[in-house]
């Protein structure tokens, strides 16, 4: 085996790697978004039951979407930052052609109150398959622990 060979191969690669991308960007210029604490997030959520909150959203999105920036999209995409980073804007995953036209710029908590209500009546065309969350009191206790939980 000719190791003198395979030294510019080598070396080759390593400069192509090096050129694959923008830099990062220094942490200065990457804006942190506080995680709120509930007494923080805007009215009603702030008195919401964040604890009942967080077995709601397990039971009832959980199956069909992660929380946790490191664990990606699944049959629905992640929700980590997703009230900082716009509607039908998380990296790699594939949206409805109704959800990529829907006219809203960046979830609230207004505007997720509404799609859990029912999502197939708030945007025709989704494919979120969902029958809406009805009772009030959940939706607004998922949506308090998600504006807490989907920035940490």
């Amino acid at each position: 085996m000719r190791l003198v060979g395979l030294i510019p191969v080598t070396f080759a690669a390593m400069l192509l790697a090096a050129c694959g991308g923008e830099a990062p960007k220094p942490a200065a210029e990457v804006a942190a978004v506080p995680v709120p604490k509930l007494e923080d997030l805007p009215a009603p959520y702030n008195t919401a039951d964040v604890v009942r909150g967080k077995e709601m959203q397990g039971r009832k999105c959980g199956a069909c979407h992660f929380l946790q920036a490191s664990r990606g999209n699944q049959v629905g995409p992640n929700l980590h930052g997703m009230f900082d980073r716009g509607v039908a804007k998380a990296a790699k995953y594939n949206y409805s052609p109704a959800l990529k036209a829907f006219a809203s710029p960046a979830w609230t908590p207004e505007l997720l109150d509404q799609w859990l209500l029912s999502p197939d009546s708030f945007v025709p065309g989704t494919a979120m398959r969902l029958n809406g969350i009805t009772d009030e009191t959940e939706r607004r206790d998922i949506i308090a622990y998600l504006l807490i939980a989907s920035r940490e």
